[in-house]
């Protein structure tokens, strides 16, 4: 009898080792917990994620139950009354303002509180280091509160050394911006190089490719520079919402390859920020 206790024993710590093991979505699951989601909108919510089983789900559940009232409070909306109260200094409202613009949905309390005590402690950081990093507390404190084992406070310590220069890659050449009638055949002058977009929609066709060989008669909105970035989405879109304007565009996101086209190079480098000149090999 001993012995299968013990085989019952091994056999439920490596299923229950496997049920905590997505920290990430028991975390998304937690936030959706506290703010009154029903378990139905929780599992639906992984979308096309490899998601929980019910069971599992239910086990995250039986966790979330245990944390009081107080804990589940900062998972709530953040709201400017919330600064006073938290004594979240007002010189901090444009960074909570351009950060929860980068979120899908309103921030909760806690994260903002993360998004403070990092840039307070590393003022240079960028608005996509600050996010990414405040990320990586939040889902570790809610492992603390569960008592879910899998945070780790000391990586954290590794991110003080993160090479925070912004930089955009150059592709080589100019490129164009050409829209086409449905059904169109396209000309020979769009060719595969070190860039090509063919993008389909319901009315359009639009490309962007090389303007080196288009023909000078053709209608084609030339002389664009591709600028390429390589990061997390919330760098990214911290990104873009800094430099568009009428002669930036940015058209194309590939996971975490994303394409800016740009007439004007001058305007971003004064903004900090560096352009790397990739070379045909």
């Amino acid at each position: 009898m001993d012995r299968i206790n013990a085989v019952i024993q091994i056999i439920w710590e490596l299923i229950m080792g496997r049920t905590f093991t997505n920290t990430a979505q028991i975390s998304k699951g937690f936030e959706m917990y506290a703010k009154g989601y029903p378990r139905s909108r929780i599992f639906d919510s992984f979308g096309d994620e490899p998601r929980p089983s019910l069971r599992t789900l239910g086990n995250w559940i039986a966790r979330y139950k245990n944390v009081s009232e107080d804990m589940l409070a900062l998972e709530h909306e953040f709201e400017w009354l919330h600064m006073d109260t938290f004594s979240i200094p007002w010189e901090y409202a444009h960074l909570i303002n351009r950060l929860s613009s980068l979120e899908l949905q309103k921030p909760s309390l806690r994260r903002v509180r993360w998004w403070f005590r990092i840039k307070k402690i590393n003022p240079h950081y960028s608005d996509g280091v600050v996010a990414y990093i405040a990320n990586k507390c939040v889902v570790n404190e809610h492992m603390n509160l569960m008592e879910i084992p899998g945070s780790d406070w000391s990586n954290l310590l590794e991110f003080t050394s993160i090479d925070d220069e912004e930089q955009l890659e150059l592709l080589p050449g100019t490129f164009a911006i050409c829209f086409f009638e449905l059904g169109t055949i396209l000309p020979h002058w769009v060719q595969n190089g070190v860039f090509l977009s063919i993008i389909r929609t319901e009315s359009k066709i639009s490309v962007v490719c090389s303007d080196k060989l288009i023909p000078d008669e053709e209608k084609i909105s030339g002389g664009w520079n591709c600028l390429k970035y390589e990061g997390d989405q919330a760098s990214w879109r911290s990104l873009v919402s800094r430099i568009i304007s009428p002669y930036h565009l940015q058209f194309l996101s590939l996971g975490d390859s994303n394409y800016l086209l740009s007439k004007n190079l001058g305007d971003i480098e004064q903004l900090g920020i560096k352009l790397k000149s990739i070379v045909n090999d």
